[in-house]
């Protein structure tokens, strides 16, 4: 098994409704570690930061964690709204962008409210300026009706839910929601969306949920250990489901 990584996770501190400084953003940090993590992406709400900004504020930040010898890999990238995505450049979206040429992709919420446009019409100008998708957090949106999940699925996309929803952090509703998820064949990873010390990363809590509702075991190590990383490094396709 390689890195535990995480693809969702709000630690830049003093930028959106994550840490709010550093010796916050350095406690999580400390708390990913200790829940199993060895590689984060930070991915703060794209509309509170200046994108172009993004890369330096990674490079302090990882200076701040090897001061404090907090072994993370710490990446960039970015949560989008899909009303985000129209006043974004090709540049700004690549700056948040993960994966190798050719296959890279965005995190995008499934909104916790309506938005114009809509996820699907978002996802559409994605794919057409060549990204692939993996939609953040589908569980807990209550705009975002199964059809369209399942659509933007049936062209690449890949879904990340919440360890935190799965452990109940966002009501019953949102687990299970989350579980009918993970059991609907449809690929997914698990990612923290972690915030602070009062919404830590859960990933270990969220596997034994999962193991505890009897999902397949193979689907949940690949949500949990080799699927983040695997989307890191090998990327996905824009236009096509991965792996074919």
């Amino acid at each position: 098994m390689g890195v535990r990584t995480d693809l969702h996770f709000h630690l830049l501190p003093g930028v959106d409704d994550g840490p709010r400084d550093v010796d916050d953003a350095l406690e999580l940090a400390r708390m990913a570690l200790a829940d199993g993590t060895g590689r984060i992406v930070a991915t703060p709400h794209v509309r509170s930061i200046m994108v172009a900004e993004l890369p330096e504020r990674i490079d302090q930040l990882a200076t701040r964690l090897r001061e404090a010898g907090i072994g993370l890999d710490l990446r960039g990238g970015g949560e989008l709204s899909p009303d985000d995505v129209a006043s974004l450049t090709d540049t700004e979206l690549d700056t948040l962008a993960q994966g190798p040429a050719g296959r890279r992709w965005l995190l995008i919420e499934a909104p916790l409210y309506p938005t114009n446009p809509d996820l699907e019409t978002a996802a559409g100008e994605l794919h057409a300026r060549g990204f692939g998708l993996l939609i953040a957090h589908p569980e807990r949106s209550r705009s975002t009706p199964l059809s369209q999940i399942r659509a933007l699925v049936a062209v690449g996309a890949w879904l990340q839910i919440n360890a935190s929803s799965l452990a109940g952090a966002h009501g019953r509703e949102a687990e299970r929601a989350g579980l009918a998820l993970a059991r609907s064949g449809m690929p997914f990873v698990l990612a923290s969306d972690a915030h602070s010390a009062s919404r830590p990363p859960l990933l270990t809590v969220a596997a034994r949920r999962l193991a505890s509702a009897r999902v397949d075991p193979a689907a949940i190590a690949v949500a949990v250990d080799t699927g983040p990383e695997r989307l890191l490094l090998g990327g996905l396709p824009a236009d096509t489901w991965f792996g074919q």
